[in-house]
């Protein structure tokens, strides 16, 4: 084992290149069906948590909209009641009081 002939040696290269090519091919395989789904799939999970953090904010302006209006509805109302109107006003002065209760709770 002293002396490597050229063919040993270009056997020994041989060898390890028919070892490492299925592996390598393998690896390659992985990353490109595997790899690239699950980052693709992160983006698509990153993406959705920042549509989720609009939506959020935009849900709680929405809410503070809803409330200001159903106020000033409920304040007209009242004014129409001062002035003596009574039946469907009273009735939802009486409805926007049940819901504001019902949503303060």
């Amino acid at each position: 084992m002293g002396n490597l002939t050229l063919q040993q040696i270009a056997t020994g290269i041989g060898i390890i290149v028919a070892i490492l090519t299925p592996i390598i091919g393998i690896y390659k395989a992985y990353k490109k069906n595997v790899q690239d789904k699950f980052e693709q799939i992160n983006k698509t999970i990153e993406k959705q948590q920042n549509e989720i953090e609009i939506l959020k904010k935009e849900s709680t302006i929405n809410k503070s909209e809803n409330i200001l209006l159903i106020k000033s509805v409920q304040a007209c109302l009242k004014g129409l009641k001062e002035q003596g109107c009574n039946g469907p006003v009273t009735e939802a002065i009486t409805n926007i009081d049940e819901y504001l209760l019902k949503a303060s709770h």
